[in-house]
């Protein structure tokens, strides 16, 4: 039994490659055999590297995503997900295209952030350095409750 989680942005090589990255470095080794972490952008640049910058900000916290390649969303990964973290509404309208109906295990990310009063996580695509670390640091504070979330869904399932 593994836990699919499946984070989702736009082009994926900013947003979702660092939140891949950053939630499969701070998962606990225990959760890694049950949880799997991917992203996909809803217009993804196919085959892409991450971000230089993204590279850079998401190592800042200890995740390496250099070896990232971008990939474009469709339906049968987000059927496929348990979980499926969304940066922006946007993303969410987009996935619910995709499957025809309202994913009722989609959410945007920032709602695991603790005092936090905008969900949505800014692209900082095109910006300089400090708007991906600004990015990153965003993701990171999500981090805490989304693996809470993520525990209380594993173990739910494994009941």
């Amino acid at each position: 039994m593994t836990f699919s989680v499946l984070m989702v942005c736009t082009g994926n090589i900013c947003r979702s490659p660092m939140a891949e990255g950053l939630l499969w470095k701070w998962l606990p080794d225990a959760m890694k055999p049950v949880v799997s972490v991917r992203s996909a952008g809803t217009h993804g640049l196919h085959g892409n590297r991450a971000e230089p910058f993204a590279v850079r900000a998401a190592a800042a916290h200890g995740a390496d995503i250099s070896q990232h390649r971008a990939s474009v969303l469709d339906a049968g990964m987000v059927r496929s997900a348990d979980l499926v973290l969304a940066m922006e509404k946007y993303h969410i309208d987009k996935i619910n295209d995709l499957i025809f109906f309202r994913c009722k295990y989609a959410m945007l990310l920032g709602t695991f952030a603790v005092k936090r009063e905008n969900p949505e996580i800014e692209d900082p695509y095109g910006s300089p350095l400090d708007a991906y670390e600004t990015c990153a640091g965003e993701i990171v504070a999500c981090l805490p409750g989304l693996i809470d979330h993520i525990r209380e869904q594993v173990n739910r399932k494994a009941s």
